[in-house]
């Protein structure tokens, strides 16, 4: 598939995240950014744990993603290593730029990791 990068994934800056809210149950879709390491898409919450959609996919435990015609629901791993969060976090800095994670990401204790 051209333009993809592992199992399908599209080459694309966004994808959409859909979860359960706690708030009132209702599903809410919004898009975010991400990377593919291996065979894992990696998703850093802006704000970490104080992240509203971080906290809402946590205790659902799962999420839907699309990116383009691309999609997969999943359990997604939650990760607290400050190592691996790191390395997802250079990756990042790659794909979006340094400057811009540093700006958009100034808080980094978890990230979510979903198997492709």
């Amino acid at each position: 598939m051209p333009g993809a990068i592992h199992n399908g994934v599209p080459q694309e800056e966004e994808a959409l995240i859909s979860f359960v809210r706690s708030k009132d149950g209702k599903t809410k879709t919004i898009p975010v950014w991400f990377t593919v390491n291996g065979g894992k898409l990696e998703l850093l919450p802006m704000y970490g744990l104080k992240t509203k959609w971080f906290a809402d996919v946590e205790k659902a435990g799962k999420i839907d993603l699309r990116i383009k015609e691309w999609k997969k629901a999943s359990k997604p791993k939650i990760l607290r290593d400050s190592k691996a969060i790191d390395d997802i976090k250079r990756r990042f800095s790659v794909k979006y730029g340094e400057r811009q994670v540093k700006q958009y990401y100034p808080t980094s204790d978890v990230a979510l990791e979903i198997s492709l």
